[in-house]
């Protein structure tokens, strides 16, 4: 039974509520974290990062609602809405609402999940939960990406500072096809990338086929008037130069050749192929036999990539600031 409704109308003070500059300067690890989480400090825990709702207005009246001891819940309170009535889970409004997990629960899987570990250790750090509910949180994480993606589309190239053309290495990689089942063939999937030299940022994104028409469409999406196009010898990028009347300048290595321009040492395709590594090994250990998953892999890895001298494990608890 719900207890009596308390004065207390926010889980902490308003002076102890971080923002992003604060959480940026935080560091955890799980045995530094896990102390934070236990039922009896958790909801300040999370208050103070903005992980679920401070205070909570009542959506019918419009009173601050009271936070009240509600013993039968997974979180121990609920909100109260001291002249209507309304109730209110804590987690309302939070990336928490609507899962059976505790709260404890769903941190250490984000937590896990930032860390890159295997589900398998992250159904053990999480308390033995069942290996489905970390394959769907980790699916739901990778819808985060995606939509992260969406809004921060990744266009590169350019020009730099001095109006130097920005080099960027394009090419395109063929992803499981491979035999299975007694011989049967599995189809793969073709993607097209391209990598800014000196920073790394990159895109990559599944094409239906290798022809001109298909790549070039994508060249003009993710790069930017004034790059330098580095490519190998692939019949489709002949006409690169002639794109947009002339936006793009183009060089080519013939990996048939040369793995680097014995002429002129910065014509490689080296940081593409470095792309293409690390993008294969990442999705090999993760991907199965679903086909419908796979660009959900592919936004993962490219959020990971965006988001490589950044802490994610609040990009996502808190994804709603």
């Amino acid at each position: 039974m719900a207890g009596r409704p308390i004065a207390r109308t926010s889980i902490v003070g308003l002076n102890e509520i971080m923002d992003r500059v604060d959480l940026r300067h935080e560091f955890w690890n799980l045995s530094a974290l896990l102390p934070h989480l236990e039922a009896d400090v958790v909801l300040e825990w999370c208050a103070r990062r903005r992980l679920v709702k401070n205070e909570l207005r009542c959506e019918n009246c419009n009173d601050h609602c009271s936070l009240v001891r509600y013993i039968q819940g997974a979180d121990g309170y609920r909100w109260c809405c001291n002249k209507c009535g309304t109730r209110k889970s804590v987690r309302h409004g939070s990336f928490f609402t609507g899962s059976h997990l505790s709260i404890k629960q769903i941190i250490i899987i984000i937590y896990c999940w930032a860390c890159d570990m295997p589900q398998l250790q992250m159904s053990r750090e999480a308390g033995q939960i069942d290996k489905s509910i970390v394959t769907d949180w980790c699916n739901f994480l990778r819808e985060e990406c995606a939509q992260w993606n969406e809004t921060h589309a990744m266009i590169i190239g350019g020009v730099d500072e001095n109006f130097e053309p920005i080099v960027v290495e394009i090419d395109e990689s063929k992803y499981f096809h491979r035999k299975y089942h007694r011989g049967q063939w599995r189809e793969g999937h073709w993607v097209f990338g391209g990598v800014e030299r000196e920073s790394g940022r990159c895109f990559l994104v599944e094409v239906p086929d290798r022809r001109a028409a298909t790549l070039e469409q994508c060249i003009v999406q993710h790069i930017l008037p004034g790059s330098h196009i580095i490519s190998d010898g692939w019949a489709a990028y002949a006409n690169i130069p002639q794109i947009g009347q002339g936006i793009y300048s183009h060089s080519v290595i013939v990996h048939q050749q040369n793995f680097v321009d014995p002429l002129d040492p910065e014509i490689h395709t080296q940081n593409i192929e470095n792309l293409w590594m690390r993008a294969k090994r990442k999705l090999k250990r993760q991907f199965g036999t679903s086909g419908a998953l796979f660009q959900s892999y592919l936004d993962e890895f490219i959020y990971r990539n965006s988001m490589r001298e950044e802490d994610i494990f609040f990009q996502h608890a808190g994804n709603d600031w």
